[in-house]
């Protein structure tokens, strides 16, 4: 059945249950999908079937920009398949007309403070080339804009909507247990699945997408978050301009 405002209204139960089930899988899949991605990529790269950590690590540390596929694999890529599969409108994940203005203006402005503070501070990321050739260097460059941008939004916007579904929400306010839960278990979560930035990493990540995720709840749209994100992440920037680098 298409999800839909209509057929979400129209059918509770059955929605609530569906969204059980994806929101489980989700989360289950962010780290599952993460580990076996890694595996097939370092077999694929190195010819060896391994869960050594030291050896994964240096795959991705040699060839960075490979880590997109990990990325679309765990982290969005499921969730937009099932989307696009069930043909849910997606307009329930902020993606439309209405409240853009105010989604762009309300996500863009401490983007560009971010990104202002990072100049005048000299803080940021190191790059170098990953010595691409064109047409790669174009490809694994958007394909890690896309990863690391639009597609982790998505995933927190699609958890968000599915899970205030599965614990009944009434949809009344901008917090809503939805939110609180799916920003905490995200931004947490880079205590495990970015352990170079530490805690301190994993708290940032958590308050940048509280503040995107509150002002998709407050504007409807969610394409002011995806801009501010894709601007800010530091992933988007080390891995487009490392591939178009010589």
């Amino acid at each position: 059945m298409k999800y839909t405002y209509k057929t979400m209204y129209a059918s509770p139960s059955l929605f609530r249950v569906r969204a059980w089930l994806l929101v489980t899988f989700s989360w289950i899949w962010m780290f599952i999908g993460a580990f076996i991605s890694t595996i097939l990529i370092t077999y694929i790269v190195k010819g060896i079937l391994t869960t050594d950590i030291d050896i994964i690590s240096a795959t991705l540390y040699d060839k960075p920009y490979l880590a997109s596929y990990v990325e679309i694999v765990a982290v969005g890529g499921p969730q937009l398949a099932i989307s696009l599969i069930s043909r849910d409108d997606f307009r329930l994940y902020g993606l439309k007309r209405e409240g853009l203005l105010k989604s762009i203006l309300l996500a863009i402005l401490p983007a560009i403070a971010i990104l202002i503070a990072r100049i005048v501070t000299g803080g940021g990321v190191s790059f170098k080339g990953f010595g691409l050739d064109f047409p790669l260097n174009i490809f694994y460059a958007s394909l890690s804009i896309v990863a690391y941008g639009p597609l982790e939004i998505f995933f927190i916007i699609w958890l968000i909507v599915n899970t205030d579904t599965a614990l009944r929400w009434n949809g009344e306010g901008i917090i809503s247990p939805g939110l609180i839960l799916t920003v905490l278990i995200f931004g947490l979560s880079h205590i495990i699945l970015s352990a170079r930035g530490g805690l301190t990493n994993a708290l940032w990540v958590t308050t940048i997408f509280l503040y995107l995720s509150l002002t998709y709840k407050y504007t409807k749209n969610s394409i002011g978050p995806v801009i501010s994100w894709t601007l800010i992440n530091h992933q988007v920037l080390y891995l487009a301009l490392g591939c178009l680098m010589p």
